[in-house]
């Protein structure tokens, strides 16, 4: 679809603008000549996951009315 617009003599922007991405996106697909190919990266962690089980508990102590 890329590909095609530019044929039509779309700009880059433009394209970029349609599918609401980055037109450096729009660009590193048109260098590529495909769709991605692979799967995607690993998810990323985050720094509070040890304490997710903690915080989780936390909260329904808290919307629940007990005191601390």
């Amino acid at each position: 679809m890329i590909q095609n617009r530019i044929n039509e003599g779309a700009y880059v922007k433009d394209i970029a603008a349609e599918l609401k991405v980055s037109p450096k996106t729009v660009s590193r697909a048109l260098k590529r000549g495909s769709a991605p190919t692979g799967k995607p990266g690993r998810p990323m962690r985050s720094k509070l996951d040890p304490f997710k089980p903690r915080i989780d508990e936390l909260l329904a102590r808290n919307a629940s009315g007990m005191p601390r």
